[in-house]
């Protein structure tokens, strides 16, 4: 089923690729719980809407996935307006702000609308400390972390305020990223796009900047509690623009420096056994032994994790007993990305007293 649901994936995003073959009326529901535990659900109706009637899912089904598929849609619409106000908030009170992943990453699919939107990720030009201050001055701050605060509520969306864009748990590598963070943090905070449909405007990072920041991001909720393909997706369509042979050397040397080398070419992997990515759009080699344990581990737990039915998963579980979890998940790692999982443990650590002084 994961092949007819991979080729059903490519059909939808790319209208060069050939019908799908071999897909089963009974095969649709499964289909779509799949895109569901992949937050995939607008980008497989992309598909649908072009298959001929004698292949379509039965009418209920068919019926269902439009209205999600519209409701995903005006969701776009909602968080476009709202990413617009927030950045205009925040200029006016004095912080320049960059809107990472979501909004910026839609623009780039063959439809802006049919990207599963999540909450605002935005960057804001200071410190932690500063920033942490100004919203506690403006009693909207939820909990805080390393990198970003919570606003739980803007126009009814919530919001992650970073000050740091992401992390690496080895110290060093983390000490290395930041320092990239910072010298090319005002060229991202000056890239104005507009959004869909008159929405406005707001700066999104660069492309050459999405490529360290990105890869970052995808590892880190890896190690963290899990990743789905909607965020994979978001780096193969960084993939499919123009990057020139210097600037992927450059890739690939910043990715060695910042420990993320042996993790990007799991990524390489995926993109090319799920989305049909060409070889000669690789950043680095794919390695097939990384990547397959990264897909695997995609599918079996879905977007951030959330449908992991293993033994120790759990949602609801306290915060002592998910960090637990979390161990036991990152030992079966331990092989295949040594760094990462070793130094997991002692950035929780620093992250409980860093914490302690913030709050």
């Amino acid at each position: 089923m994961r092949d007819k649901f991979f080729c059903l994936i490519r059909f939808s995003i790319d209208d060069t690729v050939d019908i799908p073959a071999g897909i089963k009326p009974a095969d649709w529901r499964i289909l779509h719980r799949m895109a569901v535990e992949q937050a995939l659900v607008g980008v497989l109706f992309r598909g649908i809407k072009k298959l001929p009637d004698d292949m379509l899912p039965d009418r209920e089904l068919v019926l269902r996935w439009y209205a999600e598929s519209e409701s995903i849609a005006l969701q776009n619409k909602k968080v476009n307006e709202a990413a617009v106000a927030v950045s205009d908030m925040f200029m006016k009170d004095g912080f320049r702000s960059c809107i990472l992943k979501g909004q910026g990453n839609a623009i780039l699919y063959p439809d802006p609308y049919m990207r599963t939107p999540g909450d605002i990720d935005i960057w804001l030009e200071g410190s932690d400390r500063k920033i942490i201050d100004y919203l506690h001055s403006r009693k909207v701050k939820g909990k805080c972390y390393y990198h970003h605060a919570e606003v739980p509520d803007f126009r009814g969306i919530p919001v992650e305020v970073h000050y740091r864009p992401s992390f690496q748990f080895n110290m060093f590598h983390n000490m290395r990223i930041q320092r990239f963070f910072r010298k090319t943090a005002d060229i991202q905070f000056s890239n104005r796009v507009e959004l869909p449909e008159g929405a406005g405007q707001v700066c999104v990072p660069t492309p050459f900047f999405n490529f360290i920041f990105q890869m970052s991001h995808i590892a880190n909720h890896f190690f963290h509690e899990g990743i789905g393909l909607r965020q994979l997706m978001d780096y193969f369509f960084l993939l499919r623009q123009n990057i020139s042979a210097d600037d992927r050397a450059e890739f690939a040397r910043l990715f060695k420096r910042f420990g993320m080398y042996n993790f990007a070419s799991a990524v390489m992997y995926v993109l090319q056994e799920v989305f049909g990515l060409n070889e000669d759009l690789l950043i680095v080699p794919a390695d097939a032994r990384r990547g397959r344990l990264l897909l695997n581990e995609i599918l079996a737990a879905g977007n951030f994790g959330h449908y992991d039915c293993r033994v120790g998963h759990n949602a609801n579980a306290g915060q002592f007993r998910k960090n637990i979890q979390r161990l036991y998940r990152n030992m079966r790692f331990m092989i295949y990305y040594p760094s990462e999982c070793l130094c997991e443990p002692f950035f929780r650590l620093y992250h409980f007293f860093w914490r302690m002084r913030m709050d």
